[in-house]
């Protein structure tokens, strides 16, 4: 994923804005994984399916909360696919 402004400015301040806004909005995501309680795999193969959906469902809220954040400090989210 890539962050621009919705600004649109791209000099050095905003590249310097940009790596304080994005060290910010990762401690916000960290802190809530800090937060969140373990995820076990159990011992049987439905336990660790139902663990890797759990995982899942958790990587996508951290990723919204690190979306939202630089939302609210005026960046736009693009994703970015690589081409094999």
């Amino acid at each position: 994923m890539r962050f621009d402004r919705y600004d649109g400015r791209s000099d050095a301040g905003a590249v310097a804005q940009f790596q304080q806004d994005d060290a910010i909005c990762k401690g916000e995501a960290a802190k809530a994984q800090a937060m969140a309680a373990p995820i076990y795999m159990g011992h049987s193969l439905a336990d660790a399916m139902e663990a890797g959906m759990l995982e899942g469902q958790r990587n996508q809220a951290l990723r919204q909360i690190l979306v939202g954040c630089m939302a609210g400090r005026g960046y736009s989210m693009t994703v970015v696919t690589v081409q094999p």
